[in-house]
């Protein structure tokens, strides 16, 4: 049923104060890039005010088509396609305070958390679970038909490695008695990490099944389980990590098979 012009103007006139919100976020954002340029010496805790702000802005579109939804039963499909560009914004300032790095050394995340290192583990966790769960809200919003529905692998790819890349690992072995403070907010944010890198590699796998065949795809999932594989070797899970080996190995064979029989096709014709 076409949407009438009383009910445009309604909506309109209803994301008048969400439009003005975005208007101020925006000068915020701004407002904060400028004091980076000026201030490098604390850019890392500037990247975590931008980090915030780009989330409010990103609730804010996903909350304007929830209004279009329910006044006018129809996606903003520009909402929602800002609100998964801003999201890359967001996942860039991680990248710029703890790296996109999957194969590092654990021992080395202390060196780039060193750049925030007032922030406790409690609000560490806090703002990486929120980077889930806004992660989620966005696919959701967007729906199992997206057009960018396999883009959304890499996303989850980028938000498993962050999370990895937030833990101070050190601290996390040597804080391991629960009389110790933040003791649980450790452990949680070690299981969400554990759950986000093994949740990733299986979209990958999925994504190379059931659409691309792309060796990248394959290469990413086993890169993930690697990184997983790290952990649970550092924690002493060997039986986790015995498992895992023999995961990558098959996907390795898999592997090989496949761009084997890719070569015996191309022979053929």
């Amino acid at each position: 049923m076409p949407v009438t012009k009383a009910e445009k103007v309604a909506y309109n006139d209803f994301v008048k104060g969400y439009k003005a919100k975005l208007e101020e976020l925006t000068k915020q954002i701004k407002e904060a890039e400028q004091k980076k340029k000026k201030m490098p010496g604390i850019k890392g805790y500037i990247n975590l005010e931008l980090i915030l702000l780009y989330i409010k802005y990103i609730y804010t579109l996903l909350n304007m088509n929830t209004v279009s939804v329910n006044m006018l039963k129809i996606k903003n499909e520009r909402f929602l396609n800002d609100a998964r560009k801003e999201f890359y914004r967001v996942l860039q300032l991680f990248e710029e305070i703890v790296g996109k790095d999957i194969d590092r050394l654990l021992k080395e995340n202390e060196e780039y958390l060193a750049a925030i290192n007032k922030l406790n583990p409690q609000q560490t966790l806090a703002l990486v679970k929120e980077l889930h769960v806004l992660l989620q809200k966005i696919m959701d919003a967007l729906g199992e038909s997206s057009k960018w529905k396999w883009s959304f692998v890499e996303l989850q790819g980028r938000v498993a490695v962050i999370t990895k890349n937030m833990i101070n690992f050190s601290e996390l072995q040597k804080y391991r008695d629960p009389r110790k403070a933040f003791y649980y907010e450790r452990q949680d944010m070690l299981k969400l990490c554990k759950q986000s890198l093994s949740e990733a590699a299986k979209q990958y796998r999925n994504k190379y099944e059931i659409s691309t065949k792309s060796t990248e795809d394959i290469l990413k999932s086993i890169e993930l389980l690697t990184a997983l594989r790290r952990i649970h070797i550092l924690f002493g899970e060997s039986d986790e990590a015995e498992k895992l080996k023999n995961t990558i190995e098959a996907l390795r064979l898999r592997l090989e098979a496949d761009e084997k029989e890719e070569e015996e096709k191309k022979k053929k014709k």
